[in-house]
């Protein structure tokens, strides 16, 4: 019999209101084996794994510990060497892996286990912790490099090995945990670093629970062995909250995230309904670690169709416009319980005074709006004049030399003003401050860039000033103008699969930083209704209308002309994109099930239209 660690009630304490230290993630197993031995050579794991016989090569572990945990392009940094991980130095190794735009790291439940591994397969596809299915594995060598991690060569050893998570903005959300820094004489001369206590909230990256272990449990709760007997990590508390289903009777509208006195914070709802809606005892929060810190007083209604504003004098929060956070409304039952309805919105950095809001007003995604509404209808969103206005993520290869393949890709930004518009900020005193590009790449402009009156620049991922023999065959290829600016080189690379960008515009610096303000963004991918030929087939994704705010496929189509058109007019300009391949068989497919079933069954009374 396998007894569960004593710590579970400690960790119970540590879920309730009032705890201070909070993790989203826990590093909880990795295979500890010499890093000299390298990235993919076999033969250097545990003849067991966890979840099945054979060799994981380098591999490491994490519980999820925040439910419904966004973790789309958080990295994973792994160095081998005391001190800050994200801090190179000469004769430190630095590997850093980046989670993908895949929606399956969008909204992950407390107590998921996720690990990455060299040789073992996917397991994505069976994650649903609705059926009791916790784990996700994803193979991170290089030839699988893409959908779900964007990898490289890494080595985890039994010597001096940090793993650090970062989240989406770079913030260190955990780590550096490891051999490197663990406080326990005597660890590193095992093959297993591990987690021997219950992953909780409160579990710190030099907890003395970690320690060596001989063999692993790759995949599931950790055991081992202790002076009380066989011993297991027990998740049945954090694997035990409550599940939930969207709000959309009831949603957040609009937020006032950034503001000084006298102005104040405020959150707006929106009844989608024509029916007033009773909310006496749902709960507002602005994280997911306490949902209920807000409880709505009880006779609380929304008229039908109708908005009700919450201020911050009136909430024990505020919300956080210069860092970004999020904000979360949950069904309650009118006795300090949630019953399972819940929406939430996650924002990043906002100007002082400027609101986000839906578009359409009720049910359209989240934008900057182009005024405040309080309490009515949403306004536009406020775009431009500078837009991501296409996007060559996977050129057709093999590149001409002395081009190599990624050298083919390329982001264009587009001008729809009468004026030259500055990729900078002069905040006098303050400094000066380049706009960015983040996301799948990385890119910092000169602060002498700038996108011509109603023209267009380009962010490439070689160096355009020392590569001119790159530049030369890039612009013949494609047939870029002499007129249009090229800049780079990004760092990172433009995924196959899905990727986001991000264009970020410094906001009034604060005394530590300039919040980077996102001014446009795109998250793409190459299925559903997304065009498959800007996959490698020799088209670019073009932006159909650069005045329109964009979310979704239905605001982008395939080039028409081979290469694209960078630095030139987009070829779909205000034309209605093709459906896709995909679409069409889908189309296709239920019309002939649809026959088919007419065909083989009679046809079924239908009841009275409902009056509720």
């Amino acid at each position: 019999m396998i007894r569960v660690s004593t710590t579970l009630m400690f960790a119970l304490a540590c879920l309730l209101p009032g705890a201070g230290y909070s993790a989203d993630v826990v590093l909880n197993e990795y295979n500890a084996v010499p890093d000299n031995l390298g990235f993919l050579e076999a033969g250097k794991s545990d003849a067991r794994l966890g979840r099945r016989e054979g060799n994981g090569g380098d591999w490491f572990e994490w519980v999820v510990i925040t439910d419904h945990l966004d973790m789309r392009g958080w990295q994973i940094v792994i160095s081998h060497r005391t001190g800050e991980p994200v801090i190179p130095g000469p004769g430190q190794e630095i590997y850093t892996l980046t989670l993908t735009a895949d929606p399956v790291w969008s909204n992950l439940r407390s107590g998921t286990i996720i690990t990455v591994s060299e040789d073992l397969p996917t397991t994505v596809g069976r994650y649903r912790p609705e059926i009791g299915e916790w784990w996700i594995n994803v193979r991170a060598a290089d030839s699988a490099s893409g959908r779900y991690i964007t990898a490289s060569n890494f080595a985890v050893s039994n010597d001096k090995t940090q793993l650090t998570m970062l989240n989406a903005l770079g913030g260190v959300v955990y780590g550096p945990s490891g051999e490197g820094i663990s406080p326990l004489a005597g660890v590193g001369n095992a093959e297993v670093f591990k987690l021997e206590d219950t992953p909780f909230p409160g579990t710190t990256p030099n907890s003395i629970w970690y320690t060596d272990g001989g063999s692993s449990s790759f995949g599931l709760p950790n055991e081992w062995t202790d002076l009380q007997g066989p011993m297991a990590q027990d998740f049945s508390l954090l694997r035990a909250m409550v599940p939930y289903f969207p709000l959309e009777s009831v949603v957040i509208n609009e937020i006032n995230s950034h503001t000084d006195p006298p102005d104040q914070d405020w959150i707006e709802l929106f009844n989608t309904t024509g029916t007033a809606i009773d909310i006496s005892g749902w709960f507002l929060s602005d994280g997911s670690v306490n949902l209920t810190q807000f409880q709505i007083p009880i006779g609380t209604t929304i008229p039908g169709n109708g908005y009700l504003v919450f201020l911050e004098a009136n909430l024990p929060f505020s919300l956080n416009g210069e860092m970004g956070e999020s904000v979360y409304l949950s069904q309650g039952n009118g006795a300090g319980g949630m019953t399972g309805g819940r929406g939430s919105v996650k924002f990043g950095p906002v100007e002082n005074g400027v609101t986000l809001g839906r578009f359409p007003n009720g049910s359209g995604s989240f934008f900057r709006m182009a005024s405040s509404t309080r309490g009515v209808a949403n306004s536009e969103p406020d775009l431009g004049p500078i837009v991501i206005n296409e996007v060559m993520y996977n050129g057709v290869e093999p590149a001409p030399l002395p081009l190599v393949n990624p050298d083919l890709e390329y982001i264009e930004l587009h001008n729809d003003s009468l004026v030259d518009v500055p990729l900078m900020e002069d905040w006098g005193v303050n400094g000066i401050f380049p706009w960015w590009l983040t996301g799948g790449v990385d890119f910092e402009f000169p602060v002498s860039a700038f996108v011509p009156a109603e023209g267009f620049l380009l962010i490439v991922g070689f160096d355009p000033v020392i590569e001119p023999l790159k530049l030369a065959k890039f612009t013949s290829i494609y047939g870029v103008p002499a007129s249009t600016p090229i800049h780079g080189p990004y760092t990172g690379s433009l995924n196959d699969y899905s990727d986001t960008i991000n264009l970020r515009r410094p906001d009034t610096p604060g005394v530590v930083f300039a919040p980077l303000v996102v001014r446009d963004s795109v998250t793409y991918f190459d299925w559903g209704d997304w065009p498959s030929t800007a996959d490698g087939g020799g088209t670019s994704l073009e932006r159909i209308d650069p005045s329109v705010a964009e979310t979704d496929a239905s605001r982008w189509a395939a080039s028409l002309a081979v290469g694209g058109t960078p630095g030139a007019e987009n070829s779909v300009l205000n034309k209605v994109p093709e459906p896709s391949a995909m679409s069409l068989l889908q189309v296709g497919i239920l019309g002939l099930l649809l026959l088919a079933r007419r065909s083989i069954r009679p046809p079924i009374p239908q009841p009275a239209p409902s009056r509720l």
